[in-house]
């Protein structure tokens, strides 16, 4: 550790904590989609949470050519951005719809660049050009969080309430397009591929009684 700072640098540094202060509470009054068992809408900090736990297991696990260090952290940086745009679900999206939530978060990531300290910004940065492993690894395992909240939800389903799903063939109608593009997108990643398509079984399951 080095003792070699100036006031300046205390200064600058008391104000980017205040500034890291300031995001935190905004990270966490951002209500998600996913409901927990009570009911209450997941918030963006518990799932940046509960994603840098998930990840950083699964990398640990399988995936030992990963900086499991830099997979945390990119975890808990992944959805900043929605401090300026909410939370906007992918589910049944449109690609109009998808083209348009994209333009916004890539306007509230170049806000949020100028407004981090160095080091958190340079992470943001690096999550959003998607070149490392690590970045498109937290990417996928973020695809898979929704389907665990739901099946711990248990009666307080989003998947029938909020996306007006009455039947098995409209939930399947609406996966299929979904996986088949997550499939497309992370061809690398084939073991947590398969994690998902075992979520989405037990998630027929849980809503309809029935599995493929």
């Amino acid at each position: 550790m080095s003792n070699n700072f100036s006031i300046k640098d205390a200064k600058q540094t008391k104000d980017f904590l205040m500034t890291l202060g300031r995001i935190a509470e905004g990270i966490s009054e951002i209500n998600r989609v996913p409901r927990y068992s009570d009911g209450n809408r997941e918030n963006d900090a518990e799932h940046s949470f509960h994603l840098a736990l998930s990840a950083t297991e699964v990398a640990a696990e399988y995936y030992p050519e990963l900086d499991i260090g830099l997979v945390s952290q990119f975890s808990l940086v992944h959805d900043l951005p929605e401090l300026y745009t909410g939370d906007v679900s992918t589910y049944k999206i449109s690609e109009k719809d998808r083209s348009s939530k994209e333009s916004a978060e890539k306007i509230a990531t170049e806000r949020l660049l100028k407004e981090l300290p160095v080091y958190t910004s340079s992470l943001l940065r690096r999550y959003e050009k998607q070149l490392e492993p690590e970045a498109r690894f937290v990417r996928l395992i973020d695809k898979l969080m929704p389907g665990v909240m739901n099946i711990m939800a248990g009666d307080a389903s989003t998947i029938k309430e909020d996306f007006d799903i009455k039947d098995l063939d409209s939930f399947n109608e609406s996966l299929k397009i979904s996986n088949a593009r997550i499939h497309k997108m992370f061809p690398e990643f084939p073991m947590v591929l398969t994690i998902l398509d075992l979520l989405e079984d037990d998630l027929r399951a849980h809503f309809f009684g029935k599995k493929l």
